[in-house]
């Protein structure tokens, strides 16, 4: 029945019919009469209304019949009645109420009385057909809905689970009490105070609404998380009656990589933790975390981009399941091991049911073989090896601790050069410690100031002049001393820590240049190449910050030249354009570093702004000592030769014999740097070798031979 306020007035006198209809009608309501009760059944077929005002007293079929008509198909909720009757017929009053009707008024009719009631019945029914369809909605959403529904008396500390909610737990009815105790003891022991708070907070105001993710334990023993949501009612006073909400599974998405679709780190150490159970119970023999890292992952990604290395994630975690799916690593099914992402490039496997340490490591030596072959989307190969750490453990051992060793011995093996798997020992944690120290330090160097730089000269090969400097920074340690590079840079480019080091150098060296400038006048002037990591080339704001350093040191732009290697160009080519040329606009020079070791890719220096390039060191050193036939020296010549074509620069490192200098000047390459000359020295002895240096710079014969970098 619809939601129609309309009035049936049923009286078998016309003039009170009519008086009644007018009367109420003046009052706004919706009328409709008639004047029997047959015809009175009959329009009720046909139409609905929102309430009857039925006379008791009528010839034929009384009002007290129609009554029992009615209810016997509405309720008093869907159709209100109210009995108009005598004043003393307190006998038929009594009747008419058992039967089913919602009220009466008595002739003759007091009209303000009796629309009072009206109004009164047309509300009631209106809130009990709005609670009756809200009841029949959350019903058919319970049966529709796929989460658990959960409704807690606050008062009587009853609580109703729904069937779905018994069923996302394998239980059946009667298998849960429903009350909070029975609740809580089926949520895993780890995570009952993270639901304790939680459900506290919402209780005492403290939260909008309870919200909880934990861990429940099924009725076959295996774990699944959940989500809970739930609302708190309040009387006028404030006090807590009834919550109630819904309980989703999000096993699957608190579990599962989104890139790779592998299991994630929460998962991983749900099954180690089983795992180590089942060992201490005896329930099962020896098992093993393998702890995968891949190497030089970091310089594809900023290399190739970062699609690209998502690419290549999914790929290793397709390599790495259909290792653990071949029978030949160790006779195992594949239902004995998982294998997830940890995150970043890191992977974890879980061995189970092993005897003896060696089942592990053949397992390893399978998956880096697998890992060997060429990654190959399309014309791009990509080659990618990993280094594993393992740890092989029969006795219980808490999981972040097992997962700390493989990561120390993870790390061993990629120490040892990669592409090979190192097992732990305890002595692996100094690595990791040494690490983090290192991190530490770094950063208190950066706030101590105990960063310098050195300056390597860059000389004319023909005569020995000093044309320029490369600044290379080194890291004065309050305790280690003087620290390379080398030891240093890997994890500051990590950290991001070589943004901030990598700032100072370039202030640092421009500062210094200008010094040598005043002191050391010459033409063409003395220039420092300074050296601009892939980080710091991702910092939106560098060519800013390198014009403030240009003009707080007053060093002019064509003296500074900025070092870049290939893999800053290789993430976007167009972005690299761009980059390139707001650098080139402040009039600095640009420098291809260690060319020959990348993909050296000749439309980088044909569509891109640089000047010069810079011959890898690994080529002039392993130049033969005389003859011509060596492959070093012809790509060496081949380099020459094409930067002479495109109208390049070209400076050769690592020189440290005499023979390069005569075979480099042979080819046409004019410029040179290495240990034959100076070694990377501090700025003091930096000015000894320039006042050394400079009555060869400044002979005649020297000016006419020494020409200017592009």
């Amino acid at each position: 029945m619809g939601m129609n306020d309309t009035i049936l007035v049923v009286d078998d006198e016309e003039l009170n019919r009519d008086l009644c209809v007018r009367r109420l009608e003046r009052k706004g309501f919706a009328i409709k009469a008639a004047e029997s009760g047959h015809e009175a059944l009959a329009v009720l077929e046909d139409e609905s209304f929102g309430l009857v005002l039925l006379d008791h007293m009528m010839p034929g079929l009384s009002g007290l019949e129609v009554l029992k008509r009615l209810r016997a198909r509405w309720s008093q909720q869907e159709l209100p009645i109210i009995m108009v009757t005598a004043i003393a017929d307190s006998a038929s009053i009594a009747e008419a109420l058992d039967l089913g009707a919602n009220d009466y008024v008595t002739k003759p009719i007091d009209f303000s009385v009796a629309i009072a009631r009206i109004r009164s019945q047309l509300s009631r029914r209106h809130v009990e057909m709005a609670l009756r369809r809200s009841e029949e909605r959350y019903a058919l959403a319970a049966r529709g809905s796929n989460d658990g529904l959960w409704d807690w008396n606050l008062e009587s500390g009853e609580i109703y689970f729904s069937p779905r909610w018994k069923e996302m737990l394998g239980l059946k009815d009667g298998e849960v009490a429903g009350n909070r105790a029975a609740w809580i003891a089926l949520i895993h022991e780890n995570d009952r105070a993270i639901f304790e708070k939680a459900l506290q907070a919402h209780l005492s105001g403290a939260t909008a609404a309870f919200e909880c993710e934990y861990r429940i334990r099924r009725g076959d023993g295996a774990s699944r998380w959940m989500s809970t949501r739930g609302l708190v009612v309040r009387d006028s006073q404030g006090k807590a009656l009834r919550m109630a909400g819904s309980q989703s599974d999000v096993t699957d998405k608190i579990t599962r990589d989104a890139l790779t679709e592998l299991p994630n780190r929460i998962l991983f150490q749900d099954r180690l933790l089983a795992a180590i159970h089942r060992v201490e119970e005896g329930a099962a023999t020896g098992f093993a975390v393998l702890f995968l890292d891949l190497d030089r992952f970091k310089l594809i990604n900023d290399s190739m981009g970062h699609a690209t290395g998502d690419r290549l994630l999914r790929e290793v975690a397709r390599r790495l399941r259909a290792a653990l799916r071949d029978r030949s690593l160790s006779g195992r099914a594949a239902g004995d091991s998982l294998v997830a992402r940890l995150g970043g490039d890191e992977f974890a496997i879980l061995l189970e049911d092993l005897v003896e340490p060696a089942a592990a490591k053949a397992v390893c030596e399978r998956i880096t073989q697998s890992m060997r072959p060429a990654f190959q989307w399309g014309e791009d190969e990509i080659y990618c090896s990993a280094s594993i750490g393992i740890v092989y453990s029969s006795s219980a051992k808490a999981p972040e601790e097992i997962l700390r060793d493989a990561d120390a011995a993870m790390y061993a093996a990629k120490s040892a050069g990669g592409d090979r798997c190192a097992f732990f020992e305890p002595f692996m944690h100094d690595l990791s410690r040494r690490r983090l120290q290192m991190e530490s330090d770094l950063r208190r160097a950066i706030e101590g100031k105990e960063f310098r730089v050195y300056y390597q000269p860059r000389v004319l090969l023909e005569t020995g002049a000093i044309c320029g400097f490369e600044a290379l920074v080194r890291w004065e340690h309050p305790a280690r001393g003087l620290i390379l590079p080398g030891d240093f840079i890997p994890v500051a480019e990590e950290t991001g820590l070589i943004v901030p080091i990598g700032l100072w150098v370039l202030r640092e060296a421009c500062r210094q240049m200008h010094a040598w400038h005043l002191r050391f006048p010459r033409r063409p002037p003395l220039d420092v190449a300074v050296n601009l990591s892939v980080r710091q080339c991702r910092e939106k704001n560098l060519v800013g910050q390198i014009a403030a350093i240009l003009e707080e040191t007053q060093l002019p732009p064509p003296c500074l030249h900025l070092e870049l290697t290939e893999s800053v160009l290789l993430e976007d080519m167009e972005e690299a354009r761009g980059f390139l040329a707001e650098l080139k606009s402040l009039g600095v020079g640009l420098k291809l570093d260690d060319f020959g070791t990348g993909y050296s890719c000749l439309r980088y220096l044909s569509a891109l702004p640089f000047d010069s390039l810079k011959i890898d060191r690994s080529f002039i050193g392993n130049m033969p000592t005389r003859g011509a036939d060596a492959a070093e020296t012809t790509i060496v010549n081949t380099i020459v030769d094409m930067a002479d074509n495109l109208k390049l620069g070209v400076i050769a490192e690592g020189i440290e014999r005499e023979d390069q200098i005569t075979r480099l000047l042979a080819m046409g390459c004019k410029y040179g740097q290495g240990f034959y000359f100076s070694q990377p020295v501090d700025a003091k002895k930096s000015e000894e070798l320039l006042q050394q240096n400079r009555s060869t710079c400044c002979s005649p014969a020297s000016q006419a031979a020494m020409v200017a970098l592009p």
